[in-house]
């Protein structure tokens, strides 16, 4: 069967994504004549849209379709016109079972996360699970590393950017993402912890400090700069995604729990010192080289839970100020 157009969905969060890149690049390798539609979440589409990994972007806009049946309706015939001649669908839902079914691509691959460890108790990466999709085509590898390009506008942006809010690019750039968002607080660290780190980082190893996030996050990352001591920048909320990718580029490393900055940092190779408690880090932790990653060794680590069982947080309580500056101090070494 020859392979001229394929579908690759992938909705979901953008940690998601990014973790199937690796899958992603592996199949315009094995089919480089091929145009491949990537399908992604509504706010996604910035990240990769004009860059070679994909030769067209669609959005999947799940909230809408829950809205009107008609949207999604007319979404399955305009999709069916496209005469995919594989469709890989990986974010399986009963909306994705019902487009598969209805696409009349010649050749279906489907995801299966791995929920069960194997017989030595290793578990895949999901950049790894994500690529074992892709066996029935001959596609096989091990995933060293993530590879997000960058845009030289965004590039350019991001230079005006940290310029005009007076950063000296003379020294080594830190980034912090001190929250991963109300809907997993069980992944958090602290924020009088961040503060006590942005302190320290500035002080004692002459960097300058830059928190990022979402808009969301503004009023967090005001309250934790308001009680440092030192000077700090803020740019939670400033950045759309592909300028915040480009600047996490330019940091010479970045600290976070498990969540979408930690993963865009990965994939544009910037060292992360991952704060880990809830998740698995084999399942979800960087990849590539210079990163690091804090887990304790508790009972009940990883639970995989949004909120913490015992109502504690031990696995994040755990993790001290002094551990997470050390082990940047190492990375920017």
């Amino acid at each position: 069967m020859e392979i001229k157009k394929v579908l690759f969905f992938k909705p979901g969060a953008i940690g998601d994504l990014l973790q199937a890149l690796p899958a992603l690049k592996a199949l315009k390798q094995k089919f480089p004549a091929a145009h491949i539609t990537v399908m992604v979440s509504p706010g996604l589409e910035s990240l990769i849209q004009g860059t070679p990994v994909a030769d067209r972007v669609q959005v999947f806009d799940k909230e809408k379709f829950k809205k009107r049946l008609k949207d999604f309706i007319d979404f399955t015939v305009q999709l069916r016109a496209e005469r995919y001649d594989l469709f890989i669908d990986m974010q399986t839902s009963t909306r994705s079972l019902v487009l598969r079914r209805l696409s009349g691509a010649g050749l279906v691959l489907v995801y299966r996360k791995q929920r069960k460890y194997g017989p030595t108790g290793a578990r895949l990466h999901a950049a790894e699970n994500f690529m074992e999709t892709l066996l029935p085509l001959g596609i096989v590898g091990p995933v060293t590393n993530i590879e997000l390009p960058l845009k030289h506008d965004a590039i350019q942006a991001v230079g005006r950017f940290l310029a005009d809010r007076g950063i000296e690019r003379t020294k080594p750039l830190i980034a912090l993402n001190c929250s991963v968002g109300e809907a997993r607080p069980a992944r958090n660290w602290f924020p009088e912890r961040f503060a006590a780190l942005a302190d320290r980082l500035v002080k004692e190893l002459n960097v300058a400090v830059i928190f990022v996030g979402g808009g969301q996050d503004r009023d967090l990352v005001r309250n934790v700069m308001a009680a440092m001591n030192e000077k700090a920048i803020s740019a939670a909320g400033e950045l759309s995604l592909e300028h915040s990718a480009a600047l996490l580029a330019q940091c010479a490393c970045l600290v976070s729990s498990d969540t979408g900055p930690l993963h865009l940092a990965t994939a544009v190779q910037t060292p992360v010192v991952g704060l880990y408690g809830s998740t698995d880090p084999r399942r979800t932790g960087p990849i590539g080289r210079g990163h690091r990653v804090l887990i304790k060794e508790l009972p009940c680590v990883p639970c995989e839970e949004k909120n913490c069982p015992l109502g504690a947080r031990t696995c994040m309580q755990e993790i001290t100020v002094d551990e997470v500056f050390e082990a940047v101090r190492k990375a920017i070494a």
